[in-house]
């Protein structure tokens, strides 16, 4: 007998929306894109469920747990009364093919190579951006970093988390609108009132100043930094400092280009100062995602898909980390999930724009989702 292997990965396994069938995600030959099917599902002798895919067998569990692929083909001719399946898997009797169909089973295959599937492992420790170790090797050159990516990516815990890789202090300032913010001043009393800066610029240590929200600062702030960073040195109201141990980093929603759509706040940054820093797209990162979901892929794909939808429709919102923590939290207190959809998914949008959302899947969130848009 023949057999040909087949380069299917099984991302996950659902309920179908017909009765008795399941929807299986499958990519092909290593490629990204993913398709849904829907098939017809089976139980075995063992118990478990099974379907075909491209003439390969899914094995997944009551509770649709994905337990193997296998990556050799068979064909499911279950039900099939006129099309014969000898062409594709070789010489077959008349005997045998009358016997396939009136028992309604599946065509014996050799034994095939099992793979384990694909789903997420949740990872002991700290999970990395995917530009972790970008953003490290220009720190560590001493090269400055502006860091662009929509709200609630995670860049401050990125930075914070590469300075404590390499023993440096870390340094946060949120966006400046007033000068003093920045340099300190003297009060009445003759006291100096230090900041942030101050103290990354008195450090004796090698340290990180991270200005959050850069292209929300008045410019005046951003040539005084800029300044800093090209010359080495800042003035503060008590006297000259050289910045011989700061490593600069910075963060904001757009590239400097001023507002948009989404972010309205947003100034214009001057070419001068960004000239100075390396521009690094920082997006949300899947494999974070993953792990503050706990593995759940299927709402983690969701989400993903909704953040995609909105921006190609123009619709201002934001599906950050935040959205997957609480979707998480609530989902294991048991609160009903369309509850959870209204609250910490679709917040702050109104009826007419939830409807415009149209994803199409048969998972627990897709469904959720059509409830509140009913």
């Amino acid at each position: 007998m023949t057999t040909q292997k087949v380069n299917i990965t099984v991302d996950r396994v659902e309920n179908g929306y017909k009765e008795n069938t399941a929807a299986i995600w499958v990519r092909f030959d290593g490629s990204d894109k993913e398709y849904m099917y829907i098939r017809k599902r089976n139980e075995d002798e063992n118990g478990n469920y099974f379907a075909i895919i491209s003439g390969c067998r899914v094995t997944f569990s009551k509770d649709f747990e994905l337990n193997s692929v296998k990556i050799t083909r068979e064909y499911d001719v279950a039900g099939l009364k006129k099309k014969s399946t000898a062409k594709q898997v070789g010489s077959t009797s008349s005997k045998i093919k009358s016997e396939i169909i009136e028992n309604n089973i599946t065509m014996p295959v050799e034994v095939a190579e099992v793979v384990e599937p694909t789903t997420y492992k949740v990872v002991e420790g700290e999970v990395h951006h995917e530009e972790y170790e970008t953003i490290r090797t220009c720190l560590v050159c001493n090269i400055p970093v502006y860091l662009a990516g929509p709200a609630g990516s995670g860049k401050n815990h990125t930075v914070e988390q590469i300075a404590k890789e390499l023993g440096w202090n870390f340094y946060f300032s949120n966006s400046v609108q007033q000068e003093f913010k920045l340099t300190g001043f003297i009060d009445a009393g003759g006291h100096y009132n230090e900041t942030e800066f101050y103290k990354a610029c008195t450090d004796e240590n090698d340290c990180i100043f991270f200005l959050d929200e850069m292209d929300a600062s008045i410019p005046e702030v951003l040539t005084l930094l800029n300044a800093a960073i090209a010359n080495k040195y800042f003035v503060f109201p008590t006297g000259m400092v050289k910045l011989n141990h700061v490593h600069f980093v910075a963060a904001g929603n757009t590239v400097g280009s001023g507002a948009d759509e989404m972010y309205t706040g947003r100034m214009v940054i001057d070419q001068a100062t960004l000239d100075r820093f390396v521009t690094i797209e920082f997006d949300y990162s899947r494999n974070i995602e993953l792990a503050i979901s706990k593995g759940n892929v299927t709402l983690v794909d969701f989400i993903r898909a909704l953040r995609k939808e909105a921006e190609e429709k123009g619709i201002r919102c934001t599906f950050s980390y935040r959205c997957i923590t609480q979707v998480t939290k609530l989902e294991n207190a048991g609160m009903p999930l369309d509850k959870i959809m209204k609250i910490a998914v679709m917040k702050g949008l109104d009826k007419d724009t939830i409807k415009t959302f149209n994803l199409y899947g048969s998972t627990k969130y897709h469904k959720a989702l059509k409830e509140i848009q009913a």
